[in-house]
């Protein structure tokens, strides 16, 4: 199972806080916010800790308190409408900050007097704001003809952080940004291979900072394993692209947590391998009707390996969520480059549009000694050769 480095979070016991002698706090003024209830949190990669709550006095005055962290950690200061304070404290520090909960941009309005690190944390806050709205309008309109459009999105906000990493390699704000989750999904992978580049850059400039810091040793380690996985795979590919087996090629590619699955390990079941993607429409209507006859026919043998063209990993992985797949799903994020669908002849070919495309979704049904017994079924004609081979 790959690993994928968290966010560590360092904390007293709840039970020693009232005895904690230092503590990290964060104090300020936040105008047009008077008698609100603010929380401090304490943010973990898939967990959120509040750890201190007060109101905010009637001239905009607060003081929140967390226990001393023995490492560089990451808080936020909620307000009820959901705007935050996302800031960055080293053992015992105090952040002071002013805010104006009423300004046409939030976080603009926030200040920070004496944490840098803490300023340059809220700006990559401020790059993400954008995209994440508009991941939240997709997800709930679940409208697939808006994916190109936020795969572009996703594209230019990737290039944003890439600038922000580049010029602050070694601030623990873009330790924050590789990391960042948008609805609970990360952005940058650190087995991709452009993504990779910046997490190797932190990890070269944070370990120079921070030499014994235990998380950039974690973050140093995962560089390499990361980089020997990547060398693996690309080995892998060369292996698939030099093949020459006429019949059924194998195909070896990673999930969406890095686990490579051969389409071979499915010999002595049938398998139905899909070519798709998440931007089409037609492929996501196919994914529904693959929902219902593995749903049907699981227990009778049925598998299905689906090989995405996207390459975006984000918009790949809400695809699964929203189409409920829950069978084998694959991708090297190369879209219409990516080697594996040429195997099997799905090609590129060039559009009226000049743009390069393949026709997708397409199907290969292999029976259970890996031989091909249909090619591109769907619909009802789908539904019958299913039904034939497992009356």
């Amino acid at each position: 199972m790959r690993f994928i480095h968290k966010l560590a979070v360092a904390l007293c016991c709840t039970s020693l806080l009232a005895s904690c002698s230092k503590n990290v706090k964060i104090q300020g003024s936040i105008s047009g916010a008077a008698d609100q209830t603010i929380q401090l949190q304490v943010v973990g990669a898939e967990s959120i800790l509040v750890v201190d709550s007060t109101k905010v006095a009637s001239d905009g005055s607060f003081e929140l308190v967390a226990p001393e962290s023995t490492e560089p950690t990451f808080y936020r200061a909620v307000l009820p409408s959901g705007k935050s304070i996302v800031f960055v404290a080293d053992s015992a520090e105090t952040v002071s900050v002013t805010a104006d909960a009423q300004a046409a941009d939030w976080i603009e309005s926030v200040k920070f007097d004496n944490s840098k690190e803490s300023a340059l944390t809220m700006q990559v806050v401020a790059l993400a704001v954008p995209l994440q709205d508009k991941l939240q309008s997709y997800v709930k309109n679940s409208d697939p003809t808006k994916a190109k459009e936020l795969e572009s999105e996703i594209e230019n906000y990737k290039k944003a952080i890439k600038k922000f990493v580049f010029d602050n390699p070694n601030s623990w704000a873009s330790y924050y940004a590789l990391y960042q989750t948008l609805l609970g999904m990360q952005v940058f992978d650190i087995y991709d291979i452009q993504d990779h580049v910046l997490f190797s850059a932190v990890a070269t400039s944070l370990n120079i900072a921070y030499p014994d810091e235990p998380r950039v040793k974690t973050l140093c380690d995962n560089v390499l394993q990361a980089r020997a996985l990547n060398k693996k795979q690309q080995q892998i590919q060369e292996m698939i692209n030099n093949a020459e087996v006429a019949n059924t090629p194998d195909i070896e590619l990673p999930d969406k947590d890095g686990n490579l699955h051969k389409l071979s390990n499915f010999r002595g079941k049938v398998v139905i391998l899909q070519f798709w993607a998440s931007t089409e429409n037609a492929s996501r209507n196919n994914n529904r009707q693959l929902a219902s006859l593995y749903a049907k026919y699981k227990s009778k043998g049925l598998e299905i390996y689906s090989v995405s063209l996207d390459t975006s990993k984000l918009l790949w992985e809400e695809a699964l969520n929203l189409d409920k797949v829950t069978w084998t799903s694959v991708c090297d994020f190369k879209g219409v480059a990516s080697p594996a669908p040429a195997l099997y002849n799905v090609r590129p070919v060039q559009a009226a549009d000049g743009s390069i495309v393949v026709e997708i979704p397409q199907l290969f049904i292999l029976d259970k000694d890996g031989s091909l017994i249909g090619k591109n079924l769907f619909g009802k004609r789908l539904d019958d050769r299913m039904a034939e081979i497992f009356r």
